[in-house]
C-alpha cells in the first residue's frame, strides 16, 4: 500500500529536481550578490548633489495659476485608459484632482510640474509665462544631463546621447512609466556613468555606472529573472515568477518528506542512517540541512510578487489623510514661492487647512515653511495625537506611542535616504484588523498604516526571504555569516541535485538508444 504513493512522490520530486534545480542554484548564488549589490537607482544623495538650487524671483505665476492653463488633453495616459482622461481642468478649477504641484528649476528656468491623479503623465507649465512646455528633445535632454553631471560629478562633463528608449535593462521599473521615453547619455568618465533624462519633465531620474551594471547581471538580473526581454511583458514575468516559485516550494516540501522517510532513526548495526551512497548521499545530507531554509526561501520568494493581493495596501485612505492636512491638495491656496539659499526641492501640502512648504536643501536637510499670507502653525506630536482617534473614529483607540528608533515594523535599511525618519508617533487601534498608523510629527503627515495581515506578511515575507530580524541585522557581520552559510547550503544543494537530474537524463538517453539498437 504504501508503495503506491511512495513511488508518485519520489517521481514527483525527481523531475521537478531536473527542471528546477537549476533555478534554485541561480537564486542561492545570487542572493548573495544581492545582500551588497543594489539595482541601478537614483539615490536621495545623488538626486539632491545634482539638482539646481530653486530659483523663483522671476516667476510671476503661483502654483493654483499654473494648474489653471492647463486642460485634459495636455494630459498623456501611461498605460490604460483612466480618469485622468476627463480631468476638470475646464476654468482652473482642478484642485481636487491634481496629485502634486512641484517646483522645478530647468536650465535657470522656474517651472512647476504638475502631477493628475490616476496614470497621466505629468506636465511642465513655465513659471513665467504660463506656457504648458512640449517634450523635451534631444538636444536639451543633453543640456540638462551636462548641468546635472557638472554639479553632482563635477568637471565639465560633455554628454554623448546613445539613445532614446522607452525601456531598457536598467530602466524597467514602473516607476519610470512617467517619464517614458526616456533619453540615455553616457559621460565617458572613468566610472562609465550614464544618465537616463525624462523626455516628459526632464528631469534625470536614474543613473548607473558600469561596475553595478556588470554586478547585477549575476545579481538582481538573474535573482529577479529580469532579462529585458522576459520584463518588458510584467504580466507574463509575474506570472512565470508565480509558477517557477510555487512549483519550487513543491520541489523543496517533497524532497523533506521524501529525506525524512529516508532517514533510517535507528539503523541497524553497521549500516548508516544514510540509505544512499556517492552524490545521492551528499544530496540527502544537504537536504535534511538546507531543505527547510530553502523551503521558507522559495516560498516567501513567491510572497514577494503578492500572490492574489494577500497583501492589503498600507496607504492610508484620502479621508484619514485629511484628518491631519485638513483638505485635498489646493493649488489656489499657495502664494507665488520664494526659494532662498539652497533650498533644490520643494513639496506643498497642508496641515489643520494650512498651506505649508516642505523644504528640502541639498544636504538633505527638511524644514517647513508657510505656503500662504498668514505665519502658519506648525505640526508637533501632541495636536496630532490629540486628533489621532479620528483616523478610525469607529473603533476605540488603543494606545500612541512615540518611536525614537527603529524596531521590527517600522524600519529602514537606508535612513540615510529620509523614507522613514525618526522620531514617529505609532498610533494602534482596538478594531477587528488591528489597525496601526505611523505618523511623522515634523511634518505633520501619516507614513503608513498596517493590519494584522500586514504585520504578519512582513514576518513571512521580509523576515523569512531577506531575514530582517532586528536583532540579527544589529548584530552584523552575524547577519551576514549567517545568511552566506545558508545561502552557499542551499546552493549546493541546488548543484548535486543539478547533477544528479543530469546523470539520470543522460542514463535514460543511453538506454533509449540501446532498445532502439537491440529492436534495430
Amino acid at each position: 500500500m504504501q508503495l503506491k504513493w511512495k513511488r508518485p512522490l519520489y517521481l514527483l520530486h525527481r523531475w521537478a529536481g531536473i527542471v528546477l534545480c537549476a533555478f534554485f542554484a541561480l537564486w542561492f548564488f545570487s542572493g548573495v550578490f544581492m545582500m551588497y549589490v543594489e539595482f541601478p537607482q537614483l539615490t536621495r544623495q545623488e538626486r539632491l548633489a545634482g539638482l539646481p538650487a530653486l530659483d523663483f524671483h522671476a516667476a510671476t505665476l503661483h502654483p493654483g495659476a499654473a494648474v489653471a492653463r492647463l486642460r485634459a488633453a495636455d494630459f498623456d495616459t501611461v498605460g490604460s485608459p483612466s480618469r485622468n482622461q476627463t480631468l476638470a481642468v475646464e476654468n482652473g478649477d482642478a484642485a481636487v484632482e491634481v496629485g502634486a504641484v512641484t517646483p522645478l528649476m530647468r536650465l535657470g528656468r522656474p517651472l512647476y510640474r504638475v502631477q493628475a491623479h490616476g496614470q497621466a503623465q505629468p506636465r511642465v507649465v513655465d513659471a513665467r509665462s504660463g506656457a504648458v512646455l512640449p517634450r523635451v528633445g534631444v538636444d536639451e535632454a543633453g543640456a540638462i544631463a551636462a548641468d546635472f553631471a557638472a554639479r553632482a560629478y563635477g568637471g565639465a562633463p560633455q554628454p554623448r546621447y546613445l539613445q532614446t528608449l522607452q525601456t531598457d535593462q536598467w530602466a524597467v521599473s514602473s516607476s519610470l512609466n512617467a517619464h517614458r521615453p526616456l533619453h540615455l547619455f553616457a559621460l565617458d568618465d572613468a566610472a562609465g556613468t550614464e544618465l537616463y533624462v525624462s523626455s516628459s519633465t526632464g528631469e534625470v531620474v536614474r543613473d548607473s555606472v558600469r561596475v553595478e551594471r556588470w554586478l547585477n547581471y549575476p545579481a538582481a538580473v538573474t535573482h529577479w529573472l529580469y532579462p529585458t526581454a522576459i520584463r518588458r511583458y510584467p504580466d507574463a514575468w509575474a506570472w512565470m515568477v508565480d509558477i517557477l516559485s510555487a512549483a519550487g516550494g513543491v520541489l523543496a516540501l517533497s524532497g523533506l518528506w521524501i529525506g525524512l522517510l529516508r532517514w533510517k532513526r535507528r539503523p541497524r548495526p553497521g549500516k548508516s542512517s544514510i540509505p544512499y551512497k556517492g552524490l545521492m548521499r551528499w544530496h540527502h545530507i544537504g537536504g535534511l540541512a538546507f531543505g527547510m531554509v530553502t523551503l521558507t526561501w522559495v516560498i516567501s520568494g513567491l510572497l514577494s510578487m503578492n500572490p492574489g493581493k494577500l497583501n492589503p495596501p498600507r496607504s492610508p485612505s484620502p479621508e484619514q489623510q485629511q484628518v491631519f492636512s485638513g483638505k485635498p491638495l489646493t493649488p489656489g491656496d499657495f502664494s507665488l514661492p520664494r526659494f532662498d539659499g539652497d533650498v533644490v526641492e520643494a513639496e506643498p501640502l497642508h496641515y489643520f487647512g494650512q498651506p505649508l512648504w516642505q523644504l528640502t536643501h541639498r544636504d538633505g536637510r527638511v524644514e517647513l515653511r508657510g505656503g500662504g499670507d498668514v505665519p502658519p502653525t506648525l505640526p508637533d506630536a501632541a495636536a496630532m495625537q490629540a486628533r489621532a482617534a479620528l483616523l478610525l473614529p469607529d473603533a476605540s483607540l488603543q494606545d500612541v506611542q512615540m518611536l525614537s528608533r527603529y524596531d521590527d515594523y517600522y524600519y529602514t535599511r537606508h535612513p540615510e535616504r529620509g523614507s522613514h525618519p525618526l522620531p514617529v508617533l505609532r498610533v494602534r487601534f482596538a478594531d477587528a484588523a488591528a489597525t496601526w498608523f505611523h505618523l511623522d510629527p515634523a511634518r505633520g503627515r501619516i507614513l503608513d498604516r498596517s493590519t494584522r495581515i500586514n504585520r504578519l506578511y512582513r514576518w513571512l515575507y521580509n523576515g523569512l526571504h531577506s531575514w530582517d530580524i532586528r536583532w540579527l541585522r544589529e548584530r552584523r557581520p552575524l547577519w551576514d555569516i549567517a545568511v552566506i552559510s545558508f545561502s552557499f547550503g542551499g546552493f549546493a544543494l541546488s548543484m548535486t541535485g543539478v547533477v544528479i537530474g543530469w546523470r539520470r537524463l543522460r542514463m535514460g538517453a543511453r538506454r533509449q538508444q540501446s532498445s532502439l539498437q537491440s529492436t534495430g
